[in-house]
Formats: C-alpha cells, sequence, structure tokens
C-alpha cells in the first residue's frame, strides 16, 4: 500500500531578521484530515512558523510544500482557494454585515466582477448556521462580540472551502465557554487544521498530534499523551506541574495538566508591602 502524501510539508525551513535567526531548521509533516496544535513558550517561534507556511514571510531558507507544491509557485488564487487563516485580532470591516464578511470566503472562487449565485447564497447561509449566527446576519460585523466575530470568521473558512485551516492563537481573548465552542466548531469541519494555542488543556482535548517549539527549533512531537509531560513542561515552559488523565478520556489517554505555585524568587522589599 502507498503511503498518503503529507497535505503540508515544512523543510528544512528556517528564518531570520536583520541576523536574528528566528526560526531554525523546522521539518514537519502534516496528514491530510488531521488537527494539529503547536505549542510554545511566547517568543518561541508560533507566529512566525504560521506565517511562513502562509506566505506572510518567505523563509531564509528551506521550503515549505502544500500537496508537493511549493506554496510560492502557487498563484495568490490558487493558495488561497485551499488555505484559510483566522487570526487573534480579529480584522476591522467597516460597514461590512456578518454576511457580507462571510461571503468574503468565496473570492478566490469567482471571477472579477463575478455575481453571487443562488448556490453561493445558500452556501453562505449555511455557514452562519453552522457557527449559530443566523439571527446576526444582516448585523454589522464590527458591533460582534470577539467570540461571535471569530465563529464568524470560521463562517468564512467554510464558505472558502480550504484544504488547509490555519488559526494562530485565536482563543486567546475569548471566554472559557467559546474557546471551547470555537476549537470544537474548527475540529467538526473535517479539514486539516493547524492551530497554534497558549492553553495545554484545551490543546491536548481537541487535537489528534501536537508540535512544541522552542527558541526557533521543534522539540517534541506526538500524540497529546505523549507530548504533554511534567518533564516537557519543565524544560520548555519552566513551570512545575502534575499531567493526569482527564476523566472524559475514553479512547485514548487526554493529558490534563495541573499547575503548581510560588514563582516568585524575589522577596519583596520593605516599601513594597
Amino acid at each position: 500500500m502507498q503511503t498518503p502524501i503529507p497535505l503540508l510539508t515544512v523543510d528544512k525551513v528556517s528564518w531570520a531578521v536583520a541576523d536574528v535567526s528566528i526560526l531554525k531548521d523546522i521539518s514537519l509533516c502534516i496528514k491530510q484530515g488531521r488537527f494539529i496544535g503547536l505549542l510554545g513558550p511566547n517568543g518561541a517561534g508560533k507566529s512566525s512558523l504560521l506565517r511562513c507556511i502562509y506566505r506572510f514571510y518567505k523563509p531564509s531558507s528551506g521550503q515549505v510544500t502544500l500537496a508537493e507544491k511549493d506554496i510560492w509557485r502557487l498563484s495568490a488564487d490558487d493558495f488561497a482557494k485551499q488555505v484559510a487563516v483566522v487570526l487573534q485580532e480579529t480584522p476591522s470591516q467597516f460597514n461590512l454585515s456578518l454576511y457580507d464578511v462571510v461571503s468574503l470566503g468565496l473570492t478566490p472562487h469567482k471571477r472579477l466582477f463575478s455575481g453571487t449565485t443562488d448556490d453561493d447564497k445558500q452556501l453562505i447561509h449555511y455557514a452562519i448556521k453552522q457557527v449559530g449566527l443566523t439571527e446576526h446576519t444582516t448585523q454589522a460585523f464590527d458591533s460582534l462580540s470577539g467570540g461571535e466575530k471569530q465563529r464568524a470568521l470560521i463562517a468564512r473558512a467554510i464558505v472558502q472551502k480550504p484544504r488547509l485551516l490555519i488559526m494562530d492563537e485565536p482563543t486567546s481573548h475569548l471566554d472559557v465557554k467559546y474557546q471551547i465552542q470555537l476549537m470544537e466548531l474548527a475540529k467538526s469541519l473535517g479539514v486539516t487544521v493547524l492551530a497554534s494555542f497558549h492553553d495545554l488543556n484545551l490543546a491536548a482535548s481537541v487535537c489528534d498530534e501536537l508540535l512544541v517549539i522552542n527558541e526557533g527549533q521543534i522539540v517534541a512531537s506526538g500524540s497529546p499523551h505523549q507530548v504533554i509531560t511534567e518533564k516537557m513542561l519543565s524544560d520548555v515552559f519552566g513551570v512545575c506541574a502534575q499531567v493526569s488523565v482527564h476523566p472524559q478520556s475514553v479512547e485514548q489517554p487526554i493529558p490534563h495538566v495541573t499547575y503548581f505555585y510560588g514563582y516568585q524568587t524575589e522577596a519583596p522589599h520593605a516599601s513594597e508591602k
């Protein structure tokens, strides 16, 4: 049996700014249909790596391929047909309704000045319904809450019909309920997802595989159970923690991190008491 071709391959990618090395010889492969989480402390290179993958930055060396095609040899339209991006900060969409923002997902698939068909409209309404925002269809996008905006951008991705959905810490400013809801929604789409996380427990609960980046290098990869260990938390994040099994684990153990406290290394001065 032939081995399936990886959807995304990052081959020895490095990226530097003003002679400062940010990413160092990173290689990874992502199979079609997998939900991959990217972890690492602040400044480790998570966003930089994602930006190299969605063509915001061009690597200093190495190659990124999508279904064995160099992403920089694809036209902008061809790339946009296959890759959708949801970022931490939602862009301001002046004077656009939620419906208008979701309909932007059609852009890579439409010719200039071509109209919106009945099938297009049906897809847009379907996507809005999928993210639970039907009652906000005509509402101004900028008036939505943070969680509603992120769900709207997921709806735009549904309309875009990508093969790969990239999410750069999209839950960082959301309430816990919406963090869980947004990630479960992304997982339900049935597309390949690469998402960066700050919340290790959330990542462990939704991801098939985890990658850990530290100081610009991949230092761990595998299933959540293999990656989320007390040693990794100490070595990479500098914290003392206990890793147990989440009570909702069924087929495979889902690791759950409990952190210990007491990291102040210097007693406060008398003037600060």
